[in-house]
């Protein structure tokens, strides 16, 4: 089967071997820096930084001392568009009964849409306004809001009255019929099994910032993932759910992924909202991580609207990932 994936988790297949040589010692031996301590033959030490690794270039392998090959076939994303009839809608604003509009608040975004907030003037129950200790107006944070005339969907339907329908795709949001996407992939490498245990890192683990294209159609982008896990004994371990990230361009807010009442090993992507020409960081967070010691994280995103400039490390992993390991200086600083 032409599967990268099974070719570069041999990380996984390392890990074994490494275990089984070490088999007779207490556990595997660290690095020390203490001339009185010399690594014996059976006590490996095997650590691979983290690296990025772009398949479409001549990029550096550095599993090449172990002969997997990365020059495969990549896996086709797949095609899960979905092609619908639904009715038509509109929005028509509401009026009371004198035929005036209805208004209502609404939280106030910003152009990301991320919620706005503003300083507003904190008040005492009886309205006075509210001091500190020297007599300076207390202020607080708050949600912003903004007033809007208020409206509601209802069914088009054509001069019989009769509902019109409409075909829509469910998943491909892009308007332009000439705009065609091109599948470009990403792999995130990294093994540490000199401290002969797993590493429990929770939340974001890698970063990549995207340069969202000029002149594309407005529409969500997936940023699809493929996570490959190994823990300690050189055991595969899968996630129980996987969540793409989503780059929402010029298409109004979108809502942050909600991992609270999931349970299980959880991988998932952030949902962005931006517009054309914008600079964005998207984050792959994992969530009841079940000890690991490598990973290979492939990620697949539309290379004619977006261009990935930078990736790295982030959040706990950053730290556990950044120290100088057997192949030399950690590399888990963004590169391109």
């Amino acid at each position: 089967m032409k599967n990268i994936t099974k070719r570069i988790i041999a990380v996984g297949a390392l890990l074994s071997i490494v275990m089984t040589s070490a088999t007779g010692c207490s556990s595997v031996r660290r690095h020390t820096n203490s001339s009185s301590e010399t690594p014996t033959a059976e006590a490996p030490m095997l650590e691979m930084p983290l690296e990025f690794i772009d398949p479409d270039e001549n990029s550096d392998n550095p599993l090449s001392e172990y002969d997997i090959d990365l020059t495969g076939d990549d896996p086709v994303a797949e095609d899960t568009t979905q092609v619908v009839v639904e009715n038509a809608t509109d929005y028509i604003k509401v009026t009371d009964d004198k035929g005036q509009p209805v208004t209502e608040v609404q939280q106030a975004t910003q152009a990301d849409g991320q919620p706005a907030t503003e300083i507003q003037k904190m008040t005492e129950p009886d309205g006075q306004p509210a001091t500190d200790e020297n007599g300076e107006q207390k202020t607080q944070v708050v949600n912003a809001t903004v007033v809007v005339e208020k409206t509601q969907v209802v069914n088009v339907t054509d001069a019989d009255g009769q509902i019109v329908t409409q075909v829509s795709n469910s998943t491909v949001t892009t308007a332009a019929n000439s705009y065609t996407p091109k599948q470009k992939s990403r792999y995130a490498m990294w093994l540490d099994i000199s401290e002969d245990k797993n590493f429990f890192f929770e939340g974001q683990f890698l970063k990549y910032t995207f340069k969202v294209k000029d002149g594309i159609p407005d529409g969500d982008y997936k940023i699809k993932l493929a996570p490959d896990f190994s823990d300690v004994t050189g055991t595969s371990v899968y996630a129980d759910k996987v969540i793409d990230g989503v780059i929402r361009v010029n298409n109004g807010s979108v809502e942050k992924v909600d991992v609270a009442s999931e349970t299980g090993l959880i991988v998932y992507g952030d949902s962005v909202a931006c517009k054309q020409g914008d600079t964005v960081d998207l984050y792959v967070s994992i969530k009841n991580n079940s000890g690991i010691v490598a990973f290979v994280m492939k990620l697949y995103y539309d290379g004619n609207a977006l261009e990935l400039v930078n990736n790295g490390a982030a959040g706990e992993f950053e730290e556990i990932s950044s120290k100088k390991t057997d192949f030399g200086e950690a590399n888990n600083n963004s590169n391109n």
